[in-house]
């Protein structure tokens, strides 16, 4: 861009779609853990076989989504997009149909599978179709999956309401209408696809950035187990220590979820802003007293404590995701499979070590230990560098006909 050009402009209907398949991805995956306790209570499955659903969903979007990703890197992978969604769909709708314990797990993996392809893909294109605010236009991208993953318990609690697991049917209804306006909203660029060959040839051009890379691996997957482990012990602490009602402590976990929604796409706008760097380090320093004031807290007060949370917990998503795409310019699938899937899969690791923590010191000394952490996340996001590659020509640059 010549000096003094304005930014190209976004690809707005492109980057809404995008944002609306990750969603409905995003959706899928909240939805199979939803319907655990469901499995436990209609089809008898022991908190074992739950576990092994639970490991196997967990296991398969760590391993997969790099591999597709990487995939994507070297081929055509719009596909990934729309297959992803029907996959993701597919395999949700089958959980409440099949009986067999080998049955559900195929069920989960197909699922898994399918949110597995959307995601290095979906954020590949959004970067293509972003203009001069990438920050910002991926918190778009982002906020979709943060949405889509607070409403997958809902869309779960509605659709079994009146027929058990059976209803299981109308949940991939959703899927398969986002991959309809998926593919619509992108026919354009899929008619006059990207020149990729040449993308590749400029990024190849300049090195790619292991090193930080790395760090930036570790800061998402201790800020990611900050997230599961505040979804995960909150209501615990709740149920457990102040004798909340399930119910009530779901309220709060929606709380939680619809603030960090709020969260991811203002952290792309403070970044934006402001700078990659304080919109990484605040939000998780702001984390700090707030996650330890919670255990001497009542359910009301908080309620808003709980809001703040969310909007700093989630801040960092968006900005890792270009930060990624960037010091891996050729490699943007890999590197998009690789900072949501280790993220996810090491999250859950973490809920099973504070676990151990728990059983012999309780709730409230899990939400301490949560309460530490931040700090280390802090402190990878403070020490991460500026990458070094211009990102990639966008496709709005390659396909869309603006000028300079």
């Amino acid at each position: 861009m010549s000096a003094g050009a304005r930014p190209r402009p976004t690809a707005r209907a492109p980057l809404l779609a995008l944002s609306l398949g990750h969603g409905c991805a995003d959706l899928s995956s909240a939805a199979l853990w939803a319907l655990l306790p469901f499995l436990v209570v209609e089809r008898d499955y022991s908190y074992v076989a739950v576990g092994v659903f639970a490991l196997t969903a967990s296991v398969a979007g760590a391993v997969l989504q790099p591999l597709l990703g990487a995939h994507g890197d070297r081929r055509a992978g719009f596909w990934l997009m729309p297959g992803g969604l029907a996959l993701a769909g597919l395999g949700v709708g089958a959980v409440g149909f099949v009986d067999s314990f080998p049955m559900t797990l195929a069920a989960v993996i197909v699922s898994s599978a399918g949110v597995a392809a959307y995601h290095p893909e979906g954020a590949r294109w959004a970067r293509l179709v972003s203009g001069g605010r990438i920050n910002a236009d991926m918190g778009v991208f982002s906020l979709g999956g943060s949405v889509g993953y607070a409403l997958g318990p809902l869309l779960v609690a509605a659709a079994l309401a009146p027929r058990g697991l059976r209803g299981t049917l109308a949940i991939p209804v959703v899927p398969f209408v986002a991959a309809g306006v998926l593919l619509f909203a992108l026919r354009r660029q899929r008619r006059r696809p990207p020149a990729r060959a040449e993308v590749r040839r400029r990024a190849s051009a300049r090195s790619a950035e292991w090193r930080p890379f790395v760090r930036l691996l570790l800061f998402t997957c201790a800020a990611g187990g900050v997230t599961t482990g505040l979804l995960t012990y909150v209501p615990l602490f709740l149920v457990h220590e102040r004798g909340t009602s399930p119910g009530a402590s779901n309220i709060l976990t929606s709380v939680l979820l619809a603030a960090g929604a709020a969260g991811t796409l203002l952290g792309g706008l403070a970044a934006q802003r402001f700078g990659r760097r304080l919109a990484l380090v605040a939000p998780q320093l702001a984390l700090v007293p707030l996650i330890a004031l919670l255990p001497a807290l009542g359910y009301g007060p908080m309620l808003p404590i709980v809001a703040l949370i969310g909007l700093g917990m989630n801040a960092y998503i968006s900005i890792t995701l270009v930060l990624a795409q960037e010091y891996l310019p050729a490699h943007m699938g890999l590197a998009t499979g690789l900072t949501v899937g280790l993220s996810s899969g090491v999250g859950g690791l973490f809920v099973a070590a504070l676990g151990i923590l728990g059983d012999k010191a309780g709730a409230a000394a899990v939400l301490f230990a949560i309460a530490a952490l931040p700090l280390l996340v802090a402190a990878l996001g403070a020490s991460l560098p500026q990458p070094a590659a211009a990102p990639p020509p966008p496709l709005s640059v390659l396909e869309l006909g603006t000028e300079s």
